[in-house]
């Protein structure tokens, strides 16, 4: 009979494997006359984003089954709203990149009617964006060869460049995101990402839903856990070899 008691190296290895993934960001709500990134999410149709609603903090992302993603720009809390854009770059070249959105309008919520559009070709292996206006004009179609589908998102604001892959800022977190939740409010891989461009962590500087993407688990974090698994394994195993 196995007696599940676990040791030093299984309970190590039980938070190993929890924790290969990004961790929670602490979001600051205290604002002041501002809304928080909570706030923000409650009028963009995910209602349930609070506190204790888990994050998806990849660095990298992959688009949806169609292979077509568009963003809405939805708030920007920043004396620098005039200065932003943001977009995607290259995880093998960040300076190779690719524009979604541009600046808010004001202060406060995005009123321009703007969305900005993402699709992959897999007949060129390349991106193409592009974003229409309330009229559903087309404007400044370009595009990228990222060297396969994977993209991370950047801000660029206030004359710095911010990415969604930590590492790249130097181990600081600037980007935050929540997946919209079940009660039908919003899509199917839809996402809010809050994005941080100084140092109060209340990450509602400039706010943004992106649709049809998906998470990509670093190779790393990957191999995190599985060790972690193997861990696990390897604790239970000596455990029952000294039951029997």
């Amino acid at each position: 009979m196995i007696k599940w008691f676990y040791g030093p190296a299984a309970v190590a290895a039980l938070v190993f494997a929890g924790t290969a993934f990004a961790s929670q960001i602490d979001v600051n709500t205290n604002t002041g006359n501002e809304p928080s990134l909570y706030d923000i999410a409650h009028d963009s149709g995910l209602p349930n984003v609070n506190s204790n609603s888990p994050q998806v903090n990849a660095g990298y992302w992959r688009l949806g089954l169609t292979n077509s993603s568009s963003s809405v720009l939805e708030a920007t809390w920043t004396s620098n709203y005039n200065s932003a854009t943001f977009g995607v770059y290259d995880p093998n070249d960040p300076s190779n990149r690719l524009n979604i959105l541009g600046a808010g309008t004001q202060i406060g919520p995005d009123v321009s009617g703007t969305t900005g559009y993402l699709k992959y070709h897999k007949s060129t292996g390349k991106f193409a964006s592009y974003y229409t206006d309330s009229s559903s004009k087309q404007y400044g179609l370009s595009s990228a060869d990222f060297g396969g589908d994977v993209f991370g998102y950047f801000l660029t604001i206030g004359g710095k460049t911010y990415y969604s892959d930590s590492k790249l800022n130097g181990g600081t977190d600037r980007m935050v995101g929540y997946e919209a939740s079940s009660d039908g409010k919003g899509l199917k891989n839809e996402y809010l990402f809050g994005w941080e461009d100084g140092t109060d962590n209340d990450y509602q500087d400039y706010v943004a839903t992106v649709e049809s993407v998906k998470p990509v688990p670093e190779p790393s974090s990957i191999a995190m856990f599985g060790v972690g698994l193997l861990m696990i394994g390897f604790a239970a195993r000596r455990l029952q070899k000294r039951d029997v």
